[in-house]
Formats: C-alpha cells, structure tokens, sequence
C-alpha cells in the first residue's frame, strides 16, 4: 500500500481551517451565523440538488492532477458524470425508478461491437436517496456533531479575525486569506504527524519472469527510506490437452475441482500453463536503499515520502443567496514540499464547488429510450422476470437499441476462456510480448530468470 499525502486532503484542512474560521467569525456578528452555520451544514443534507466540482493541482506550475464532476440528485434516483480536461464525458453513473447502469463496455464482440449491461428491478416503493455528502438532519442533530462544531470553534482560534463579510444583490460572500505562520500549533501538529506518516511502508508487488517452467514474482516495501524486495517462484507445467479444451468449454472448474493449482498463465505464444503452488522463497530478502526509481509512476513528487510540508497561503470563499442556501464555495491552497531525496517541489491546489436547482434536480438518461424501453413490465412480459440483467447495444445516433437486449451474456456465443470470460481474452489473442494473468490485473513479460538469482537456473525447454 502507498501512504502518500495526498493533495485532496490537504485541501480538505485548508477547507476545514478557512470555512470554520467563517463560521466563527460569523458568530460574533449575531445573526449571520445562523445564515452561514445553516447553509453550511445544508448543504451537507441536500437530497435535491446539482452540484458540479473541480479540483485542479499543479506541481512546479505544470497540471498534475484535474477532476471534473457533476451529480445530479432527485427524488427518484441519480446521475454522476466524469469529465476529463477537455470537458468530454469520460464517465457516468445512472440510477432511476430500479434502473441502473454506466458507460462501461461490458464485452466487445470479435466484430468490434460494443456491448453494454443494466439492472432492471420494480421501481422503489420507498426511495431514500443518500445526500450528496452522506449526511442526514438526524447526523446534524446528533451529539457527535455538536462535540465537532465546539471542537472546530476551539481549533479556529483568533482566525475569525482574517475573515470578511460583504453582501450584494441577495448575496453574502465571505472570504478568507491564512498564511503558514498563522496556522493555529493544533493544525501545525497535525501537518507534522501526517508528514511523518507519509515515511511509512508502501508495498508492491509484481512479476518479473515467466519461462514455462518457474513463475516470479517480486514482493517490495519501503520504509524509513529503505526497501525490502523478497522474491517468490511458483513451479508451472503446461496443461495437457484435455485441461486446456476444458477451460476454453467452460468445463474445466468442474472436471478438474479437486486439481491444485495458484492460477493460469499463457506464454508468448498463446499456449495455457497451470501455476501450481505452493509458492517458494529464493534467497534471503534483501534490504537496499529506495530510490526515485521505486516511485516512478506512482503519482508524481507527491508519492515520495516527504521531510517537509509549508503552506504558504489558502483562501476560502462561500456565497449564499437569499434563501439562506449554500450557492458555492472556493478553496486554494500553495505549499511546499521537500521529499526524502531532498528535492523540492512547489504545490498549488484548487477546489470549487457550485450548487443549482435546489429541490428541483431531476437526473435524465444519458442513453435515449432507455427509461421507457428497460422497464420491469417489459422485462415481465419479455423475459419472464420483473428483476432482470441485461445486456444491449447501442445505435448510431447513441439510443439504445430495442432489438438488442438480451439477457444471455454476448460472449457466450463467442470463444471465451471458462465460464467468467474476459473481454478480448482468448488463446489466440494472448498480450502482446508475454501472457496475460488471468486471475490478476496486470501484463506479464516474459524475462530470462536466470539473471535475477545468483545462481543460475536449469533452461532446459518445458516439456511438451
């Protein structure tokens, strides 16, 4: 696991620090407070609403990270849509009246046709939908809540003293500016422990030979700024003819239940290998220092365990309008950051949220006629069931297409490995330079064993 100081949560104190410093600065002015305070923990309940995000870090002026959402929630289900950087959809979530489904390509057919799937059920007697923080009024009401408004109170200090307030055309605005040396020592302490933290282990694993015969795999942690890499080999023997026929019928868990066996492997050349365990240590682990290597893709300078965290400044803005609703909010932050390997990286982060028709959301598909046609009467009179999975296509124009639906999975009509085929997995597509693992998510390259152990291994060809 990588334990790394993420920029989401930084932004998440820079919020805490920045909006309850507002809040207490609201309450000495009376009866503001009780307009903020209330739009504020709203906002957290609201059920009904449109909400749309953005969240953009920038690491020594270059773009690191951006997201772009929007959620929709109704009364009777909701929509969540991804954006990538050039505001193209490149995800989304869809829940209405017991229909459910997302833009993920279930199966691609050999022909190249996309295959989607949605779960059809009788719309909800009782729909109870979860706000767009997770929160309800009996969470705000709650003793825990209040202990936390007297503990955000106790931490925000003389912050209140930063902030303004200012009001136009129906609208409150309050804002704030904090730099580094006016963080209160608890939030100091609080910086520290999580630097410290983000010295900790992290833990990768992954695999560095196949040959036929032995299957390797490295075990790696760092921390503390040292690594520890164990190796581990599993003995593979090439499945005989019956095994492999088996597999591609979708028969093998059945006929061979009582073989045991870690998992399936092809090599190079599309041809099946049974892993068989148990699995044995080669050599000693080995205790070396990390270096920048171990963390390249992984995130960036922020994966790298840090000695130093400076905030230089974060600003917060919240607006209001006249309905005591929260309209939005803005957050930045700019901080520095020193790594283990001494190296310095300049770090801005900047987090908006804007809320819209309030009460009035309502989430549409975003697959035209699938409303009226994936309903649980079709479904009855169609498919025998009012609780059924399906599985379509989509035209041209992006509705979806009536003809289409099924509720057998398309790869059944194609060659699939086994009875839970894989898209785009079969023994005549193995990955390119190597095989794929079957039962985990990443490519296997084929490497010459022989060069990681010190001594060396016997090459003789795998039997037939």
């Amino acid at each position: 696991m990588n334990r790394k100081i993420s920029v989401r949560v930084i932004c998440l104190i820079t919020a805490l620090v920045v909006l309850s410093g507002s809040v207490a600065f609201a309450a000495v002015m009376g009866s503001p407070y009780e307009t903020l305070k209330r739009a504020l923990l709203n906002a957290a309940t609201y059920t009904n609403a449109t909400m749309e995000s953005h969240f953009v870090t920038r690491i020594n002026g270059e773009v690191a990270e951006a997201a772009w959402e929007l959620n929709i929630r109704g009364d009777n289900g909701y929509l969540d849509y991804l954006f990538d950087e050039n505001g193209e959809v490149s995800g989304y979530s869809y829940y209405a009246n017991g229909l459910s489904f997302s833009d993920s390509v279930n199966y691609t057919s050999q022909d190249g046709t996309q295959w989607y799937n949605a779960y059809v059920n009788p719309p909800d007697e009782i729909w109870r939908q979860n706000s767009l923080f997770g929160l309800t009024q009996d969470d705000l009401d709650s003793a825990q809540m209040r202990f936390a408004e007297l503990l955000v109170d106790l931490i925000v200090g003389d912050l209140k003293n930063n902030v303004t307030m200012t009001s136009d055309n129906g609208i409150r605005t309050i804002r704030s500016t904090i730099t580094g040396n006016q963080l209160p020592e608890i939030v100091r302490a609080g910086l520290d422990m999580a630097v410290e933290g983000s010295g900790h282990t992290f833990w990768n694993h992954r695999v560095i030979g196949f040959d036929g015969r032995e299957y390797v795999t490295e075990d790696i942690s760092i921390a503390n700024g040292m690594k520890t890499v164990t190796t581990w080999s599993w003995p593979a023997r090439r499945m005989t003819s019956e095994e492999e026929a088996a597999w591609n019928d979708g028969t093998f868990w059945e006929k061979y239940m009582d073989l045991e066996y870690w998992g399936i492997e092809y090599d190079a050349d599309g041809i099946m290998y049974l892993l068989e365990g148990p699995r044995s240590q080669r050599g000693s682990a080995r205790v070396i220092p990390a270096t920048r290597s171990d963390f390249e893709g992984r995130g960036g300078p922020l994966s790298i365990p840090m000695t130093d965290l400076a905030i230089d400044f974060m600003r917060g803005e919240a607006e209001i309008d006249s309905n005591g609703n929260l309209v939005s909010v803005n957050i930045s932050a700019a901080f520095t950051v020193t790594d283990m390997f001494g190296d310095v990286s300049d770090v801005e982060a900047d987090y908006s949220v804007r809320f819209s028709d309030i009460g009035t959301s309502i989430p549409v598909s975003p697959i035209p006629g699938a409303e009226q046609i994936l309903t649980s009467g079709n479904m009855k009179e169609r498919f025998g069931t009012e609780h059924a999975g399906v599985y379509f296509t989509l035209n041209e124009n992006g509705t979806i297409n009536e003809g289409s639906i099924t509720t057998a999975f398309p790869g059944e009509k194609e060659s699939a490995p086994g009875p839970f085929p894989m898209p785009g997995i079969t023994r005549g597509s193995p990955a390119p330079g190597g095989g794929l693992r079957l039962m985990q998510d990443h490519v296997i390259y084929t490497e010459n064993i022989e060069a990681i152990y010190e001594e060396p291994i016997d090459s003789d060809d795998a039997e037939e």
